[in-house]
């Protein structure tokens, strides 16, 4: 427990199921936020529970959580089961909140990933067609994580979907990239990365005889780490030269912002503001349990799609530590309502 704001009596309570504390990408939703509490009076106090990757742990941690009889749950689930979860919540009748993967009983908090990719796919279609990029010399590798279920894809499979019509390359449904797609008709390569270096490293040396020699690449995944990985083996192979490769990233992490600003290859960067992420889930535990009325389907987190003229306005010059958040969106105006957002961003100056 930490932050407490005023006696606790008035305080807001809300118990929040993170989906690791191992993991740096997922620590830092706890740690930023409880730094943002601490930081003065937000009106809000946090119980935090660890889910730590675990199915079995997850659903102990909602039977804590209903137990401690809070005014509103967070949870941030290890994978797509949640029907048992979402029993223990709903039979709590305690306001909830699910972040990155639905749970039923709860209000979803999410990115728009089809946006990700589709955004991504303009930014480097325009650079890629500038530089007389078609159909007759260039090939699209997207890497995959089939685990993730479909949401986690839409973005590498939108990101086809529109970059194809720029250059003229075969277009096809986007619903029809599914997890068993390899080619996708002669211009595109989808490959399983799994989100991480290796296998993705592994997956591109092993495809890399069937792209043509002397065609120019486009690379976006899922994530960083996984682009990185691609990214290796396509320079292992002596296909990763400024003139013939085009990357987008995802994540905004370090990772990304640096290569955005300083490798001519790296034009794109959706950034989705993981770092806040428990910033806009309290605010949305509080609106909710308050009365707000989120929309039906998700409620999207702050994101955006960055290109080498936009990074320093959101990122402090020379670092990856984020400087300003996107405005919210009509979807997710209701946010505003609880109060938290404004202590937030006031309190860390963006």
């Amino acid at each position: 427990s930490s932050g407490a704001a005023g006696p606790s009596g008035d305080a807001f309570k809300i118990s929040f199921a993170n989906f690791t504390e191992a993991a740096p990408l997922f620590r830092v939703i706890h740690t930023n936020l409880d730094d943002v509490i601490s930081r003065g009076d937000s009106g809000l106090e946090l119980k935090w529970y660890d889910n730590a990757g675990d199915a079995a742990k997850m659903s102990q941690n909602a039977q804590l959580m209903v137990q401690d009889q809070p005014d509103a749950i967070v949870v941030y689930p290890v994978s797509a089961a949640t029907q048992g979860v979402s029993q223990i919540l709903a039979d709590g009748r305690i306001p909830c909140v699910s972040v990155n993967l639905d749970t039923e009983a709860c209000d979803f908090l999410n990115i728009d990933n089809r946006a990700l990719g589709e955004q991504t796919a303009e930014i480097i279609g325009r650079a890629a067609a500038e530089r007389g990029w078609n159909a007759s010399n260039t090939t699209v590798l997207i890497g995959q994580n089939a685990a993730s279920g479909e949401q986690v894809n839409d973005c590498v499979r939108y990101f086809y979907s529109t970059i194809a019509p720029i250059l003229g390359l075969e277009e096809v449904d986007p619903t029809t990239i599914t997890p068993t797609t390899t080619t996708i008709g002669a211009n595109a390569i989808q490959f399983e990365g799994a989100s991480t270096l290796q296998p993705s490293f592994e997956a591109v040396t092993n495809l890399l005889p069937s792209i043509p020699a002397g065609n120019n690449i486009i690379l976006y995944t899922v994530n960083n780490d996984s682009t990185t990985g691609a990214l290796r083996a396509l320079e292992d192979a002596g296909r990763g030269g400024d003139d013939v490769l085009l990357i987008g990233g995802l994540g905004g992490d370090e990772t990304g912002i640096t290569a955005l600003r300083e490798d001519p290859r790296w034009v794109a960067e959706g950034d989705i503001f993981v770092s806040w992420w428990g910033a806009y889930a309290a605010a949305m535990a509080k609106a909710v349990a308050e009365g707000a009325k989120p929309p039906a389907d998700v409620t999207p987190l702050p994101q955006i799609v960055l290109d080498k003229t936009t990074v320093d306005e959101y990122h402090a010059p020379g670092s990856a530590a984020v400087s300003k958040l996107p405005p919210l969106v009509p979807d997710n105006e209701f946010l505003d309502q609880s109060g938290v957002l404004q202590y937030v961003r006031g309190v860390a100056g963006l």
